[in-house]
């Protein structure tokens, strides 16, 4: 699935290859997909709150705006995959506001809620899904880290060892304005899905290559630039971060 080799600075660089089977993407700014990438779906903003009318009321009633995003991505790869399959949740900040609160609470001597607290967790959103959707499969959730959205592949890519397919679930939201001189700052929610399996089954090539940065790098903010070119038809590009560059290539097999 990976293979490394020297790089252009003498540091190893790192090679993925997957099958793209599907992917369905929701952001809560209402955008163009004449363009989009082929094989997938980008689901209406339906006034910045994603449609998750597929679940019964009491549960859509536990679910922030994130969730609801991640949630509907999920679901509709699932449905258009055709059946279940391990997952990889990621975030870099998950549930920010859900945690702050908590926080906050505690700094002013307040009882914790119980119930904010198991919302607030970084494998909260996941772990509604598996309840939701009713799967037994294993599933991780995933801290962004120096990587960025990438860390998923990564971790996709050594599944696929021993799976045949695996969905992963990127999502976002900006972050409380305390946080946001100290981290990247994303500009709205936005939430995607993709089904991957192993390099050359039928359908979409989507290839990536990490490539490491000599010293500290001009880390890009807001949205990655994966998901404009995916909105975009753009078939090739990169997204730098911090201490390394992410190439991406789709193409046909």
């Amino acid at each position: 699935m990976s293979g490394d080799s020297a790089g252009r600075a003498g540091r190893p660089e790192s090679r993925f290859g997957f099958t793209l089977e599907h992917w369905a993407l929701w952001q809560s700014e209402a955008v163009s997909s004449t363009n989009a990438w082929p094989s997938g779906s980008v689901l209406p903003a339906n006034g910045g709150l994603a449609e998750v009318g597929f679940l019964p009321m009491l549960q859509r009633r536990r679910l922030s705006s994130l969730a609801r995003a991640a949630c509907a991505v999920a679901w509709h790869c699932r449905r258009a995959a055709g059946g279940d399959m391990p997952a990889i949740f990621h975030s870099n900040h998950g549930e920010s506001q859900f945690y702050l609160d908590t926080l906050q609470d505690m700094a002013a001597g307040e009882a914790v809620s119980p119930s904010r607290f198991s919302l607030s967790v970084h494998n909260a959103i996941a772990g509604l899904f598996s309840l939701q959707s009713g799967s037994f499969l294993p599933y991780v959730a995933l801290a962004g880290g120096t990587e960025g959205i990438f860390g998923a592949f990564v971790e996709a890519a050594g599944w696929l060892q021993d799976v045949r397919r695996v969905m992963i679930v990127c999502y976002e939201q900006p972050l409380p304005a305390i946080y946001q001189n100290y981290a990247a700052a994303c500009p709205h929610i936005w939430a995607l899905a993709m089904v991957l399996s192993r390099p050359a089954e039928s359908g979409q090539q989507l290839s990536l290559f990490r490539e490491p940065l000599v010293g500290q790098g001009s880390c890009e903010t807001g949205q990655p630039k994966l998901l404009q070119a995916m909105l975009n038809g753009q078939q090739t590009g990169c997204d730098q971060l911090e201490r390394v560059r992410w190439w991406w290539a789709l193409g046909h097999d």
